[in-house]
């Protein structure tokens, strides 16, 4: 008897651990195909901060200000230009002179 019960929860755990691995894997692609929709500005290149991607501006509260470590690609680094790019933040000081933002890895740019 205990070792038909032990056998039912075996099974049932299994079960369950292999349905939260699919759903997580689903989700991942689900976020991977999702792009921010942003804006290149150089409104703080006067305080040494070459440049900046503004992430919803539109909104009520101050747009998210994104400080991208590497140069941006070639024809993409213009005032204003609208971008859509995946970005992760990064756990580093800001460089000098952009005292407003956060550092972030900049990836998948494309002009939109």
């Amino acid at each position: 008897m205990k070792l038909y019960i032990c056998l039912i929860a075996t099974c049932f755990s299994v079960s369950c651990i292999s349905n939260k691995k699919t759903g997580t894997s689903t989700l991942k692609k689900e976020e991977a195909n999702s792009k921010i929709i942003g804006k290149i500005s150089h409104q703080y290149r006067a305080t040494g901060c070459s440049i900046v991607i503004l992430v919803n501006e539109s909104a009520l509260d101050a747009p998210l200000v994104l400080i991208p470590k590497d140069k941006l690609p070639d024809g993409l680094d213009d005032d204003g230009l609208e971008i859509s790019f995946n970005y992760r933040v990064l756990r580093m000081p800001n460089p000098p002179g952009c005292d407003i933002g956060i550092p972030a890895e900049i990836k998948d740019i494309a002009k939109r």
